[in-house]
């Protein structure tokens, strides 16, 4: 089974941008950021792979696969696909 990508390039960038920031923190001052350095490096892990779990679990599409949408044909209701 092979994951598609589910993020912007944009988005995908600023994940890596403010996780790798959450990961340089704890090397700053490591006692009270432990648990946020986890947190930054799920953020890189979902940017370098550009699959986000909750946005396949909440069914978000980029916008490029917004023409995609299944448009009901005239006459045919939504209960009758």
């Amino acid at each position: 089974m092979r994951i598609r990508p589910n993020m912007l390039p944009v988005e995908r960038w600023l994940r890596l941008y403010f996780g790798a920031i959450l990961v340089a923190i704890y090397f700053m001052n490591p006692f009270p950021y432990k648990e946020w350095t986890f947190s930054g490096l799920l953020l890189i892990a979902t940017a370098a792979i550009g699959y986000c779990p909750v946005y396949g679990f909440l069914r978000r599409r980029k916008k490029a696969d917004a023409a995609s949408v299944i448009v009901p044909v005239e006459g045919q209701s939504e209960g009758t696909r």
